[in-house]
């Protein structure tokens, strides 16, 4: 491609920029007019590149901006002091439970249906949460029911309580009425105990001063006396005593006769042996008859209960001398033999039995 003089090119665009005004007629103008609108429309809707410049290179105004700031500061007062509200309200909320006292106004607790008024029927259903204090008395009309224990600072009075099962540690009772059974570690009674029923003690009882037993006393294992023991009557089927027995009075033995067997050749034919007493002591009654043998057997004694083993027996006559003495002795009983011939009379024995 041929170089064009610079000259030349400046002396074209000179020539192509003064160009000449041509005249036109008043319709073509409108026209121009026109179509010069319809260009000024579209370079609105595609702005120029020095338009461009121009918005990229707006600044506000001083005043603007102090109000755009006015506005920012208020608004940042505003939740500042709105959080603080909160923050205060949050924290008397704290102070107040850690005080564990709630403040309810009467209005409110009309309308919960707690009055001054006497206490009576009421639908109504008042809720209260945990860590609650009631600084003067508190009346419940109705039955009241606790889930969890119940701690008392202060003696608990009742006219009537029913317990299913009551653990005491230290519990004073004036009087004390138990229908059903009682269970006690250590039972201390300062005043007097009046039991209608039946009383089992399982384990050691000890009795500081005077027991008195109006009625039977009945002890089914051992009992032990380490100071002296008064009874008007004593009964007992087994009776040890380890020490020295003194008896200011009688002894006096019972129970059932001992069963007599037959009567020996020494008492003759039509003899009879008869016995009045029991295992420990009696007397035996020998009748004589005809014909009675030199010696030999009287009868036999049999206990009505058998001794623990073989006891001793001492037996003496009564009314006249005899030769008699006991034989064959065992658990079971013991025999009456005489030595020499008895005459046809009545003789009388006393028997002492002894284990």
């Amino acid at each position: 491609m041929a170089n064009v003089p610079e000259s030349e090119n400046n002396h074209k665009s000179l020539d192509s920029s003064v160009t000449g005004e041509t005249l036109k007629t008043r319709d073509e103008s409108e026209k121009v007019e026109t179509e010069t609108k319809d260009t000024t429309k579209v370079s609105h809707s595609t702005p120029s590149d020095t338009q461009k410049r121009r918005l990229f290179a707006y600044r506000p105004s001083h005043k603007a901006t102090f109000i755009g700031l006015g506005v920012v500061i208020l608004i940042i007062a505003l939740n500042a002091g709105v959080l603080l509200f909160l923050l205060q309200k949050e924290s008397s909320n704290q102070k107040a439970i850690s005080n564990k006292s709630v403040t309810i106004s009467p209005a409110t607790l009309n309308k919960l249906g707690v009055t001054d008024a006497q206490i009576g029927n009421s639908n109504e259903q008042l809720s209260i949460g945990p860590n609650t204090v009631f600084g003067s008395n508190l009346t419940v009309a109705g039955s009241a029911s606790i889930g969890g224990q119940l701690h008392l600072n202060a003696p608990l009075t009742a006219s009537s309580a029913i317990l299913a099962q009551l653990q005491a540690g230290n519990t004073s009772v004036s009087s004390l009425n138990i229908n059903g059974s009682a269970t006690a570690s250590s039972l201390s009674v300062r005043n007097n105990l009046s039991v209608g029923g039946a009383v089992q003690f399982q384990n050691t009882v000890t009795v500081a001063q005077l027991l008195t037993v109006d009625s039977s006393a009945a002890v089914a294992n051992n009992l032990s006396v380490g100071g002296e023991l008064s009874a008007n009557t004593l009964a007992g089927s087994n009776l040890v005593i380890s020490g020295i027995v003194q008896a200011e009075g009688h002894i006096v033995t019972t129970g059932s006769s001992p069963a007599v067997g037959p009567a020996g050749p020494a008492i003759g034919s039509n003899g009879t042996v008869s016995l009045s007493g029991n295992d420990m002591s009696g007397i035996i009654d020998i009748n004589v008859g005809a014909n009675p043998a030199t010696s030999g057997a009287v009868a036999h004694i049999a206990f009505h209960s058998a001794y623990g083993a073989t006891p001793v027996v001492v037996i003496s006559p009564l009314n006249r001398w005899g030769d008699f003495y006991v034989a064959n002795l065992s658990t079971g009983g013991f025999d009456i033999y005489t030595a020499s011939a008895l005459n046809a009379s009545l003789y009388q024995l006393d028997y002492i039995v002894e284990q």
